[in-house]
């Protein structure tokens, strides 16, 4: 704790902040090409907590909400260290788009990562925030929505290992819905669960509610989880909050049956047990007609939902939920 700690260009001493960059490369004009990040460390020992956002460009909620939980953390009370990385993908979120449009051969950086040194230019990003991360992480929280094409609730996709389950649990009580994902790699919280530590990737949100209020609820319930997350972990005071138990299953992509306007159904509720074949939406033409309607496959929870009218047939339209088991056991006793 006597020594300055390096991340990237950034380096902090014990109750201190940073601010700085990954750096990745150069653009044509000789200008650096960096991955902004804000490291917090703590006065006292503590966990290394990782909050990445912005892995996909059209996902704001990420920075936003990390901006907000910033605000209410003191290095000097603090025990560890949290290292936030409001945009991964900085080309990305510039463009406003999924991936980096410059760059067609590794457009999502969510199934490259950790990318390759020598590799395209999205791989090469992600291979420059994995060096950073990896020797400095003990828990990973990936933030994620439904980007500029769907609104997606709370879900938690937690890699397949115990310090994942754990960090899923600690989000607290809005978060009563985790998944299981493998463990290797394609995204940061798989890495990390690689090397036997904590990763999650958080979905919530959608740019059909960054529009004055909603962005701010949305963004607001993020931070406060992180929180959640820092006082569980003993990095922070104050008491955690978590959900009563959990429910487990996997999920179903449903995908239009025919090309035209999808119109959501208005009764539709998130996060709820519904009945199979439940109308989840219709396809119009432009004629009028209905051509086409989506109905859940069986009984299970929409956490997913397409809010782009305009769809092709094969594109996606919700993602379905099916709910195997509940547990009550992902925070250790």
């Amino acid at each position: 704790m006597t020594q300055a700690l390096q991340i990237g260009m950034v380096s902090v001493m014990p109750g201190e902040t940073g601010r700085g960059a990954i750096p990745v490369g150069v653009d044509m004009a000789g200008n650096r090409q960096e991955i902004p990040i804000l490291v917090y460390r703590g006065a006292q020992e503590g966990p290394a907590l990782w909050i990445n956002g912005a892995t996909h460009g059209d996902e704001p909620e990420g920075p936003f909400s990390i901006f907000l939980a910033l605000a209410e953390i003191d290095p000097k009370r603090l025990r560890g260290t949290v290292v936030a990385v409001p945009a991964m993908n900085v080309a990305a979120f510039a463009a406003g788009t999924r991936g980096d449009p410059l760059d067609t051969f590794s457009y999502d950086m969510n199934r490259v990562y950790p990318g390759r040194s020598d590799g395209y230019p999205t791989e090469r990003a992600a291979a420059a925030h994995w060096s950073a991360m990896k020797d400095h992480c003990d828990l990973q929280i990936a933030i994620h929505s439904g980007g500029e094409h769907s609104y997606l609730a709370h879900m938690i996709f937690a890699s397949d290992n115990a310090a994942s389950r754990e960090l899923a649990g600690a989000m607290g009580p809005s978060w009563p819905l985790v998944f299981t994902s493998p463990t290797g790699s394609g995204n940061p919280s798989s890495m990390i669960a690689s090397l036997d530590k904590g990763g999650i990737t958080v979905e919530l949100g959608g740019n059909c509610r960054t529009l004055t209020n909603d962005f701010h609820v949305v963004a607001r319930d993020l931070a406060e989880s992180y929180l959640n997350v820092m006082r569980h972990y003993g990095m922070i005071d104050g008491e955690p909050t978590y959900a009563k138990d959990w429910r487990q299953g996997f999920q179903i992509a449903l995908l239009a049956p025919a090309s035209g306007m999808w119109v959501g159904n208005p009764d539709l509720p998130f996060e709820e047990m519904i009945e199979a074949d439940t109308l989840l939406g219709q396809i119009y033409n432009l004629y009028g007609d209905i051509v086409a309607e989506v109905r859940a496959p069986r009984a299970g929870i929409v956490f997913g939902l397409r809010h782009r009218p305009s769809v092709l047939e094969g594109q996606w339209c919700c993602f379905f939920g099916v709910i195997e088991h509940t547990v009550n056991d992902l925070i250790r006793p």
